[in-house]
């Protein structure tokens, strides 16, 4: 096993476990990944609907991670003299706009699942911690009664319009003005998420020396770009005989014997994203100002992994059914586009002996707060 105590890594690690512990696994939070799971209710007829749930519940949260992501690369314009250095830890925050955090049910082209209660404004991962919405997969028996084979209540959100970003980023000085950045986290495990990993590769190039009489100008002109990717898993927890059937349709003689196969349930998350930027900034020995403008992008692919169980109606004679548990397997595979594409950034840092702070605002569709503090060295 390997250990990270004697290494200077170790302080950074801890404190990225600290802040994952703090802002995204929250009991809340990880109730809400667990809920989703009864999307999957309606069975293998109806994994396209849950595929509609699930994007537009998760839509915020992909949205605001990718965004989150790409910030925090920079805090000045200057670069690094050549060897010198900075290790910090950045600390996002994502606005989910009023517009996603919520969806309305009943016009995002549901095929099998129809609304039995509430509705049809229903909350999404950012949304209203409360609702009265529940959904029904029905069907009609021979004798004419109604056959439901799921019945299911929507998740609500979380009522926290923020999406958390922790951030561990290293830079180091290059010839020719430009500095060299990485953001690592070796995979390990966390709690109940299974393995956590993330990495990045930036770099940024000061313009002044190719501008004419850039030594001149009063502020320096950069250019950086930024790719990161992170990943991480949660177990869904999924309840198989948690939905009540109604009336004499179903027989009780499903092999419940059987649930040891749903333990290996989960949900999993991978982010890659990117960002282009100018940057310009003045600074002095202390007090540092920054801004620019750009581009960026994100893809945030969720998977749902496991066997997952549903009920399918089975002819028993005398227009009774009886109930057949089957069994489909990693069911979904969802791909999300961030909602960025322009943005504009404006922040100031302070530097002490070695320590530096900043803080910066990102303008975008998903508006997002940075805050870092490390450790800098030229």
């Amino acid at each position: 096993m390997v250990t990270y105590a004697t290494t200077p890594f170790s302080f950074f690690l801890i404190a990225f476990t600290l802040l994952f512990c703090t802002i995204v696994p929250s009991n809340r939070a990880y109730g809400q990944l667990g809920d989703v799971g009864d999307f999957l209710n309606g069975g293998a007829d109806a994994v396209g609907d849950a595929e509609l749930l699930f994007s537009e519940y998760l839509k915020p949260f992909a949205s605001g991670f990718g965004a989150g992501v790409n910030t925090g690369w920079v805090d000045r314009a200057r670069s690094h003299g050549l060897l010198g250095f900075h290790v910090k830890i950045n600390f996002s925050a994502a606005v989910v706009p009023d517009v996603d955090q919520f969806f309305m049910v009943d016009e995002i082209g549901l095929n099998y699942l129809e609304l039995a209660q509430g509705g049809p404004e229903v909350p999404t991962f950012s949304g209203s911690s409360s609702t009265d919405a529940r959904l029904q997969y029905a069907l009609q028996a021979p004798d004419g009664q109604q056959l439901v084979l799921a019945d299911f209540e929507m998740p609500p959100g979380t009522g926290f319009r923020y999406i958390m970003t922790p951030m561990i980023q290293a830079g180091v000085g290059l010839p020719m003005d430009t500095d060299l950045m990485v953001r690592f986290v070796p995979p390990f495990s966390f709690l109940d998420y299974g393995e956590i990993y993330l990495y990045g590769l930036g770099i940024k190039h000061e313009l002044n020396q190719w501008l004419p009489g850039g030594a001149l100008l009063p502020v320096t002109f950069s250019i950086m770009g930024g790719y990161t990717s992170f990943g991480t898993s949660a177990g869904l927890n999924a309840r198989p005989f948690d939905f009540s059937p109604q009336g004499d349709f179903f027989s009780s003689d499903a092999n419940e014997s059987e649930t040891a196969a749903w333990d290996d349930q989960k949900i999993v998350f991978s982010t890659d994203a990117w960002t282009l930027n100018l940057i310009a900034g003045k600074s002095l020995p202390i007090f540092s100002v920054y801004g620019g403008v750009g581009i960026e992008g994100s893809k945030t692919n969720v998977s749902v992994e496991g066997n997952f169980p549903y009920y399918s109606p089975e002819p028993a004679g005398d227009g009774q059914f009886r109930r057949e548990l089957k069994t489909f397997t990693d069911p979904l595979d969802i791909s999300f586009d961030g909602a960025n594409r322009l943005r504009a950034m404006a922040g100031v840092r302070i530097s002490l002996p070695l320590l530096t702070f900043n803080v910066d605002y990102t303008y975008a569709d998903y508006s997002v707060v940075t805050a870092g503090f490390g450790v800098s060295l030229r």
